[in-house]
């Protein structure tokens, strides 16, 4: 696991997420990755070939009538869809070792993923179809939560090419592309760069990897029926995890909680699906940590106490923190609220 450290990655949150109300690019919430994805119901990517279509490339298209092959750049969405990992560069605060982001349909409208730094602080990425100038096109979503307060920029496909797999986005706002300018791009099946600039200003380079599929609903959107413009995420299943140790905390410390769709080793070396860290005071005993917009399913839990709080600093646990049971199994339902409690159990 590549945790970053906290208060410059909560910094980027915000530096990323431009003016109040109308966010830009990604901040990088890490863990360490391996390229050995075991084979599960979301096999890993076997063929670094890009997905053939018939679509030609286009800036400009006729009205439509709302069915999905008449919304232009769709093929966008299975392209994305997966586990991606890599490093963010050329951020205003320099460079980030890793961001995970896990691209799944969130309903039959929205492909969605999100990423935790914290319970106030998270980054989140949708794509749908809405009609800002009136005709429906595809939208990306790009946001969060910063220390409670929510960013939501939305931006609109303005042209892209199918055949060579690049894709431009640029703010619904009046200032359009000279406010931001986010470019998604593809060398194969698998390679992918994520390159923003706000005000005219490089913000974000993210040269991420797909490591992991996942399957879309077939067709995908099944709807194009425009949402609305300020419409909300889709309703999402949370997770609620109970971390309980033996012995007091003896000075102010963390837990962590990492969720995979693959087993990790006793270094947490595996590619996070989600994770979320908290503060555990001196004295405690347990600590409750919840995931709010899980994609349900089957995952992995790996939990670590991090009793001299310097985790985001070593990347990995070091001696005297707790770890929980390695890879224990996780169901998050489809809806509602799914709870499960773990016990540290080592000490290293």
């Amino acid at each position: 696991m590549h945790p970053t450290r906290r208060s410059p990655l909560i910094a980027l949150i915000l530096a990323t997420c431009g003016d109040a109300g109308d966010a830009s690019s990604s901040a990088a919430t890490t863990s360490d990755t391996t390229s050995n994805a075991s084979a599960t119901s979301n096999a890993s990517a076997t063929s670094n070939e890009l997905p053939t279509t018939s679509e030609a490339s286009t800036t400009e298209s006729s009205a439509t009538t709302g069915e999905p092959s008449e919304v232009a750049g769709l093929e966008l969405l299975p392209r994305l869809a997966g586990l991606w990992t890599g490093p963010a560069t050329m951020t205003p605060l320099g460079t980030f070792a890793r961001m995970n982001m896990d691209m799944r349909a969130a309903s039959g409208q929205v492909l969605f993923s999100k990423a935790d730094l914290d319970e106030m602080n998270n980054l989140r990425f949708a794509f749908e179809i809405e009609a800002p100038d009136g005709k429906p096109t595809l939208v990306y979503r790009n946001g969060g939560y910063f220390l409670g307060l929510l960013r939501d920029s939305r931006t609109q496909l303005v042209e892209h090419d199918a055949k060579a797999a690049t894709y431009r986005f640029c703010s619904t706002s009046a200032l359009g592309c000279d406010y931001i300018d986010a470019r998604w791009s593809f060398s194969d099946a698998d390679s992918l760069i994520f390159d923003v600039k706000v005000k005219g200003k490089q913000h974000v380079y993210w040269d991420a990897k797909r490591v992991e599929k996942r399957s879309l609903p077939d067709p995908f959107p099944g709807d194009a029926t425009p949402l609305p413009s300020d419409a909300d995420f889709p309703p999402m299943p949370s997770l609620k995890v109970d971390v309980s140790w033996a012995d007091p905390l003896a000075a102010d410390g963390a837990v962590w909680i990492i969720l995979t769709t693959m087993d990790c080793d006793l270094q947490l070396k595996c590619v996070h699906s989600r994770s979320l860290t908290k503060g555990a005071p001196a004295g405690s005993k347990s600590v409750t940590l919840t995931l709010d917009q899980m994609h349900p399913g089957p995952y992995k839990l790996n939990t670590v106490l991090d009793r001299n709080g310097n985790l985001a600093t070593t990347l990995y646990p070091d001696k005297g923190d707790g770890i929980g049971a390695l890879n224990q199994a996780v169901e998050v339902k489809p809806s509602g609220e799914t709870a499960v409690k773990t016990t540290i159990i080592i000490t290293l």
